[in-house]
């Protein structure tokens, strides 16, 4: 396991930071993964991921918890309770997918930093190989 401190000379620490914003501004922009937060920790790469989607609104806000007023929200989840699983079992192998894909580019992009992308991944089951 890669783990860096602040003490350390020779860390790419602005590229461990920009490969993290990377992989999740991409997921939560094109495949509207609900990425919770895309940070550097300890060195790593951190990109915290919810596959899936729980309502409509995470589809429109894929990253925002707060739902506005206007929103319909109780529609929203009496209709997603039976509509999202199914949705879900198209959309979740898409979602895995494009994690590995997008994580494979970050890897290719900074390969300096390989072990710290690839170390702090939340699905090292989809980034076998890589």
């Amino acid at each position: 396991m890669t783990w860096h401190t602040w003490d350390e000379n020779g860390v790419d620490w602005t590229g461990i930071e920009d490969a993290a914003y990377f992989i999740g501004g991409w997921l939560v922009r094109w495949v509207r993964l609900s990425v919770g937060c895309m940070k550097e920790k300890y060195g790593t790469t951190r990109v915290y991921c919810s596959f899936g989607w729980w309502s409509f609104y995470s589809i429109w806000r894929p990253q925002h918890c707060w739902v506005p007023a206007w929103w319909p929200y109780k529609l929203d989840l009496t209709v997603s309770r039976y509509l999202m699983p199914l949705l879900n079992r198209l959309v979740v192998p898409i979602q895995e997918k494009a994690y590995r894909f997008r994580y494979k580019q970050a890897v290719k992009k900074w390969t300096h930093l390989s072990r710290e992308i690839l170390d702090g991944a939340d699905r090292p089951d989809l980034l076998g190989g890589l």
